[in-house]
């Protein structure tokens, strides 16, 4: 698949939430994290409005999408954690409402797509379905690309250790989520997180290796 036919297919994704329009980024370094445009649905020839609206995202905003998977949002409503989605509110970026999907793949690439709009609602299960499409199209873009640049590998967040923490000592998703006041879902991906970023086939041996390393005790 081709960059342009990955921009059409983002397109009708971005679409089918009703939004307008789509920017894709890449997470670039990892002492000093930024947003990096690398795919947009305008013309960046005509638009500056992706590298603007990089710069009007909180401070430290990469390193959230770094630690969670959970979408975020301004200025339009998506499920609540009683439906086992679990999304955060962040401060408007833009004069649209808009939603931000975090992106990574097992080469350990991060980004974010952004999708921008007056219109934009979706629910549960189609959020699901759009975040996995998201990530394999994204995949796609970067599974060629070796590792970022002054990259040694994905840090781990302390909350991320936490989960882990937890599983070596015994506990399931749902009292890890229960014992730190989140949804079973953000447990679980932190839990995948810390997997690929050990580059661990599985919890047991992200577990090990987390020993082995002294991450955890």
């Amino acid at each position: 698949m081709t960059l342009s036919d990955i921009a059409q297919e983002l397109q009708k994704l971005t679409e089918s939430t009703g939004a307008d329009r789509f920017h894709l980024y890449t997470v670039k370094g990892l002492t000093r994290q930024r947003l990096s445009p690398a795919l947009t649905g305008r013309s960046p020839q005509t638009d500056d409005e992706a590298q603007e609206l990089a710069g009007r995202l909180p401070k430290r905003f990469c390193k959230k999408i770094a630690e969670a998977f959970h979408p975020f949002h301004w200025g339009i409503a998506l499920p609540g954690d009683d439906t086992g989605m679990h999304s955060e509110e962040i401060p408007p970026a833009h004069e649209a409402g808009g939603l931000v999907l975090p992106l990574t793949t097992e080469q350990r690439h991060l980004g974010a797509v952004i999708m921008i709009g007056q219109n934009i609602q979706v629910e549960r299960d189609a959020l699901l379905d759009l975040h996995s499409r998201c990530n394999a199209l994204f995949a796609q873009i970067t599974e060629q690309d070796p590792l970022p640049e002054d990259s040694e590998g994905a840090a781990i967040s302390k909350r991320e250790l936490q989960c882990l923490k937890l599983t070596a000592n015994g506990l399931t998703s749902e009292e890890i989520a229960k014992r730190l006041g989140l949804s079973v879902h953000t447990a679980n991906q932190y839990l995948a997180n810390t997997t690929q970023k050990l580059d661990a086939v599985n919890r047991v041996h992200a577990v090990a290796k987390a020993l082995r390393n002294g991450l955890i005790d």
